[in-house]
């Protein structure tokens, strides 16, 4: 037919008002559910397929494996709770970072509870002020929290980041929120680095607290070895409390499978089929980024793997720690600072 103005099929009309109706799609999309959004919910392979993804979630993470991630007041280095103030009653401490909140100004407009992204600060109805803490009469005598020092795991440690606070809000401007997490470890400077610490020492830092910087467990967490991560880093509060991933009971699994729970090469294979997602923790310490958290858990892999040969007394397998990109010696340190620390290696903290 020769192209024309008329529509090639009868016109919708409401058989009430004899009205054109409009038209939101056309007349034969619906016979195979393709392509529209009002219709994609009513294919039954795309409802199969979201079936199954959510029950891999709901049966593999949520009753098979749990684990517990405290949440607490971060001390981010760009605090919304501190922004959201009307009274301005909170604020960081330069000579520690700790966030703290002014019970003398606060007038309890609740309004740092909206703003914390992590919802951790704390109203105390019987005074009716906001509170947040961080154990700070403790940490001004060298003192860990109360938590850190009851903790029966011993899964908490307390140590210095020198920072650069005059690119906080550089970084936390980083358009990509992927880049968020490197653009925060660019701020932490190296303790070690000549220039570093002579700009400390203009700035009036003591001796005792470089010396702290130097040997703090959070730093070579987080920096060196790169496997603490923080937690949600899109809020863009730059937070100060780093979590390592949790490698989910990886060699049971291994093992109910008959293999070697212990090798290596099952260890690395078996990563991608973690009981807990590793998107699901990527959503929680990454922005998303899957490959930050598979080199985390990789690490924690080589860890255990590297450690078994010592342990029973084999040469330590090298190409291991290579894999990961990491050495032997760098691996050991990792396992004596998360397995076997000792009080003070856990707690770097210098007095007031």
């Amino acid at each position: 037919a020769p192209a024309g103005n008329d529509c090639p099929v009868a016109r919708p009309k409401s058989l009430i008002t004899g009205d054109n109706m409009k038209i939101q799609w056309s007349a034969n999309w619906d016979d195979n559910l393709g392509g529209a959004p009002e219709t994609a919910q009513q294919d039954p392979v795309v409802e199969k397929l979201r079936r199954e993804a959510e029950d891999k979630v709901k049966f593999e993470f949520d009753q098979t494996f749990m684990f517990y991630l405290p949440r607490i007041c971060e001390h981010c280095l760009n605090p919304s709770c501190m922004a959201s103030c009307p009274s301005g009653a909170i604020y960081k401490r330069e000579e520690d970072g700790i966030v703290l909140v002014d019970q003398d100004r606060c007038r309890g407009w609740r309004q740092c509870v909206t703003g914390c992204p992590y919802k951790k600060m704390y109203f105390n109805h019987r005074s009716g002020k906001a509170e947040c803490t961080f154990c700070y009469p403790r940490i001004e005598v060298g003192l860990p929290t109360v938590c850190a020092e009851t903790c029966v795991g011993r899964l908490r440690y307390i140590g210095i980041f020198l920072y650069d606070a005059d690119r906080v809000t550089e970084a936390a401007a980083t358009p990509n929120e992927q880049d968020l997490y490197e653009a925060q470890l660019d701020l932490m400077m190296d303790p070690n680095d000549p220039e570093v610490i002579a700009a400390a020492r203009a700035e009036g830092i003591p001796e005792d607290w470089l010396d702290a910087a130097r040997r703090s467990p959070v730093y070579a967490l987080a920096k060196e070895l790169r496997v603490a991560l923080p937690l949600h880093p899109e809020y863009r509060t730059m937070p100060m409390v780093w979590y390592v991933p949790p490698l989910s009971p990886i060699v049971d699994v291994l093992k109910d499978q008959g293999h070697d729970g212990e090798d290596a090469r099952n260890l690395f294979g078996a990563i991608e089929a973690l009981r807990i997602p590793v998107e699901y923790l990527a959503e929680l310490f990454t922005a998303g980024d899957t490959d930050l958290v598979t080199a985390v858990l990789r690490k924690l892999a080589a860890m255990r793997a590297y450690m078994r040969a010592i342990t029973l007394g084999d040469a330590p397998d090298e190409s291991i720690a290579t894999d990961v990109g990491m050495t032997g010696e760098s691996i050991v340190r990792m396992y004596r600072l998360m397995a076997v620390a000792k009080y003070e290696e856990r707690y770097v903290i210098p007095s007031a």
